[in-house]
Formats: C-alpha cells, sequence, structure tokens
C-alpha cells in the first residue's frame, strides 16, 4: 500500500516537506547541469515525471534526491505523481514525454549506483532521437573539456614571467591553430602602427603543398602540446614560411575602420565572423582569402589595437562556433597577458641583472628585444662593444683584477648613458647598449665620452660597432653592430665604427 500524491487536474505536485531537506543537500554533478542546460536548449517538448518513494527519508537512495532535485529546476520537467511506498525495492522514477514515446523507467537497483551508471541507463533506455542529442552534447563537452585543458598548459606558459612578448603570442597563435584547440588552418597578427595595421606574425601553411605535408607528418591522433611550444626559438625571424610570405602586408587604418562589422567587433570586444566578399579586394588577393575570416580585437597599449585574423583556408571548413568561442577566449587572455608583460617586462626593464656588473644580463636582452618591437615603432640605435686588450688585463693582473675593470666600465656607462637607455651585459667582456630616440651625433657624442673617462680613470679603451634602424627590426640591427664591431677590432681596435 501507498499514498499517492499525484492529481490529474494539477501540472505539478510538490514532495511532502520530510523530503525538503534531503533534496536542497544533494549535489548533482556539475558536468550533469551542463549536459542538461545544453539538453533543454535542443530539446523542444516536455517530460512528465512520476516518482515512488519510500515513506521514510532515511531509506530513499541518494541519486533519486539528485534526480528529484534536477527536476524541480529544469521547466522541461513536470513532476505528475509521488506515491510513497513501505518497500524499499518499489522505489523508482518513470520519465515519459509529451511526444507519446516510450518512457523510461530508473529502476531502484539502478538508483543504488553510480551517476554515471544512472546516466548511462537513461541514454540506453531513451528513444533513439533523445539518445543521439545526448551523446551528441557529452561529445561536444568532452570536445570542450579537452581544449580547455589544453588551454591551461598553453596559458600557464604565457604567463611565466620569463616568457617574452614575442614568444607569448606564438604560444597563442598555437593554440589558435592547432587541432588541439581553435583548429584554424591560419592565424594573422595585425598591429596598429601610426595609420596602418601592419602583419605582425603568422602561423599556418603558406600554400595548398605544404597543407598536405603537414597533414602527412601527423599519421596518429595524438599530439604533445609541449612538443608544439618548444619549436619557439628566441630572436626567430618568422614563424612560418607564411609570415615570411606575407610580412611587408599592411591595411590602412582608416579603411578597416570604416567597415561596419569591424567596427561593431571592436565596440562589442568580440570575435566576428565576416564573408570575404566584405573584405577590401586587395587584402583578398594579399592574402589569398576564401569563403569566410574570423577577425578578433584586442586592446595592448595606452588604447593601441591589434587584430587576430584567422581562417579555414586549405581545409575549406566553415568556421565553426566552437571556434569562434575558442578564438575569443585566446584572444581575451593575450590581451590581458600583453599588457601585463609590457607594464611589467619593458617597463621594468626586467628584474634580470648581471651579478657582477649590476646592469641587465643576457636573458634581460634577450627578453627586451622580443619586447620591443611590439612596445614601439621608433628609430633606435644599437651598439655592440667590447673592452680592448682584455684578455690581457685577466692574464696580466688576474681575474679579480678583470672583475674591477668590468664593474667601473659599467657604472660609467650607467652615469653617462640617459634615462631612456639601455645597457646590457652581453657576456665576458662584452657590452650592448640601445639608444632609443637618439640621433646619429648624440649617441656618437656619449660613446666617445665614455671612452674618454674610461681611459682617465680605468686606463682601457674599447671598440663599438654600431647600427641605426627600427626598433621593430631589432634582430637585423644587432647582426650589423656587430659585424660593425668585428671590422673595427680587425683594424686596431679603440675605435666606433658606424654603417
Amino acid at each position: 500500500m501507498g499514498s499517492n500524491y499525484g492529481d490529474v487536474n494539477r501540472m505539478e505536485v510538490k514532495f511532502p516537506k520530510k523530503y525538503q531537506k534531503k533534496i536542497n543537500s544533494a549535489y548533482v554533478n556539475p558536468g550533469i547541469v551542463l549536459l542538461l542546460k545544453n539538453f533543454t536548449k535542443e530539446v523542444l517538448f516536455e517530460f512528465e515525471v512520476t516518482i515512488k518513494i519510500h515513506f521514510d527519508p532515511l531509506k530513499v537512495p541518494d541519486n533519486l534526491y539528485k534526480l528529484i532535485k534536477i527536476f524541480n529546476s529544469f521547466s522541461i520537467f513536470t513532476i505528475k505523481n509521488i506515491e510513497e511506498t513501505n518497500y524499499i525495492e518499489e522505489q523508482k522514477v518513470k520519465i515519459s514525454s509529451s511526444q507519446g514515446e516510450n518512457g523510461v523507467e530508473i529502476t531502484y537497483e539502478t538508483l543504488q549506483k553510480e551517476e554515471s551508471i544512472v546516466l548511462y541507463e537513461l541514454i540506453k533506455n531513451a528513444s533513439p532521437l533523445l539518445g543521439s542529442i545526448l551523446t551528441d552534447i557529452l561529445l561536444n563537452s568532452s570536445k570542450i573539456a579537452n581544449v580547455f585543458m589544453v588551454s591551461k598548459i598553453i596559458l600557464e606558459k604565457g604567463y611565466e614571467p620569463e616568457t617574452s612578448i614575442d614568444e607569448m603570442i606564438y604560444i597563442t597563435m598555437t593554440g589558435i591553430t592547432g587541432d588541439f584547440a581553435g583548429g584554424f588552418n591560419r592565424a594573422i597578427l595585425f598591429v596598429e602602427d601610426s595609420n596602418d595595421f601592419k602583419v605582425q606574425r603568422a602561423i599556418g601553411p603558406v600554400n595548398e603543398i605544404e597543407t598536405q605535408k603537414t597533414y602527412e607528418r601527423f599519421e596518429t591522433i595524438e599530439k604533445n602540446i609541449e612538443d608544439y611550444l618548444s619549436q619557439y626559438k628566441v630572436g626567430m625571424s618568422y614563424f612560418s614560411n607564411l609570415e615570411e610570405k606575407i610580412k611587408n602586408i599592411s591595411i590602412k587604418k582608416e579603411s578597416l575602420l570604416s567597415q561596419d562589422l569591424f567596427k561593431y567587433a571592436i565596440e562589442l570586444n568580440r570575435s566576428i565572423k565576416i564573408p570575404v566578399s566584405q573584405v577590401d579586394e586587395k587584402i583578398i588577393n594579399l592574402l589569398d582569402l576564401k569563403g569566410e575570416v574570423a577577425i578578433s580585437p584586442i586592446e595592448i597599449e595606452n588604447h593601441k589595437l591589434a587584430f587576430y585574423l584567422c581562417d579555414n583556408r586549405y581545409n575549406g571548413k566553415p568556421i565553426t562556433d566552437d571556434q569562434l568561442e575558442i578564438l575569443d577566449y585566446y584572444a581575451k587572455e593575450s590581451g590581458m597577458m600583453w599588457q601585463n608583460k609590457i607594464f611589467q617586462n619593458i617597463l621594468k626593464k626586467d628584474a634580470q641583472v648581471d651579478t657582477l656588473t649590476e646592469i641587465g644580463n643576457r636573458r634581460s636582452y634577450e627578453n627586451y628585444i622580443s619586447n620591443i618591437k611590439y612596445l614601439k615603432n621608433q628609430e633606435i640605435a644599437l651598439v655592440m662593444l667590447d673592452l680592448d686588450n682584455f684578455k690581457d688585463v685577466n692574464d696580466t693582473y688576474g681575474h679579480e683584477e678583470g672583475d674591477k675593470l668590468l664593474k667601473g666600465f659599467a657604472q660609467i656607462c650607467v652615469n653617462n648613458l640617459r634615462k631612456e637607455d639601455s645597457i646590457f651585459r652581453y657576456g665576458g667582456d662584452e657590452f650592448v647598449i640601445i639608444f632609443e630616440g637618439a640621433k646619429k651625433d648624440e649617441v656618437y657624442s656619449i660613446l666617445e665620452r665614455i671612452n674618454r673617462k674610461l681611459k682617465q680613470e680605468m686606463n682601457v679603451t674599447f671598440s663599438a660597432g654600431v647600427s641605426y634602424g627600427n626598433s621593430h627590426e631589432i634582430n637585423s640591427l644587432f647582426k650589423i653592430a656587430d659585424q660593425n664591431l668585428y671590422k673595427v677590432k680587425a683594424e686596431g681596435k679603440n675605435k666606433i665604427f658606424v654603417s
């Protein structure tokens, strides 16, 4: 015998108060909550529920309380009947579709098992339509879970203090294009530069042939994200052959900002899809665009804009909502990391110092040059110098005197350089000085003064190679300065060679 709380004239019934405490305290796995939220978006019809429950709240399985909490939380479920029973084994739940399909019954035996078994029974006994919907949602949820598991590795690496802006961008674009995350064929980063947006970095195949070779390298579906991230090298000129091909491409800022969809993306700070037909024909040809592209704007420094342009150029697949969400996620994270590194690493010139001379060390220099190209677009002078006959000092007077000389030289430089200039000990008695926004005659004058004071105070001179150019080309400037230094040393030392 049992008590029946159902009433055919009522839309829904409520449980007696004696069960409420147990219902309220029931813990429902967040994964199941997410599954049901997505399920309610896909299913347009409702379900009626009948429940058989024991009189004694302490003899009711936990899973039954969890199910009741779920039924009370989602509007697609209506509890039509509650029956109490004295027999533990009689407890069960029946869920029936308003479409007249066969209902699913969850027995007491199943209610005693793990949540996963209860879910399995629901999917196994549901109609083919409902079973396929639930399975599809589970697969998509697993995919998103995998994406964010990979994202955790990527973002942890990006946020490490020693990771430069350049490496952070490589990491971000690896996430955007990797099959384990965003899965875009190509990702191109444009950065605002005066009146243009210029290509800064790009990852992806340069043509169909390279695409096919890339696919052939992956004979299995197992891929290690760490292998991808380890391919970054400090000072690498190009992330890909694609970047080398399109490096000099720029888009007029005025032209891009006049497009409604691009303005819409900036105003809402979100990633959007744009049909290629709405992109300037010149850009379509330069970038070989087809179908559609995704645009994701970010703000980096003092309202300076950048944006990622991504597409599926070579597999021809439409850009999915999942891809767009992942791109938006990575773009926003990279924007925050970018600003964080600008203000903490660049403006502070990095906290990495050479213990002997107390100026920037080589690692600090490498981070500096990796970052400066993203901070400013200005003329700089890069000086590569070393002390003349330093080996003789060490051999004649010992390393202690050599160390005093290095410390003294570094201090003379610090005292005579401007506050916006940077000096690094590159290694041994080699030093690098970077002058920001200084004119050629000013640079030469400062170096002459340092050499004169060095001769007066320590009876030593130095030789220097100097190069001038744009901060965005700092890697090339280093090579030129190094070559100029080599020429000076070959010609007799104690000179400043300017190309």
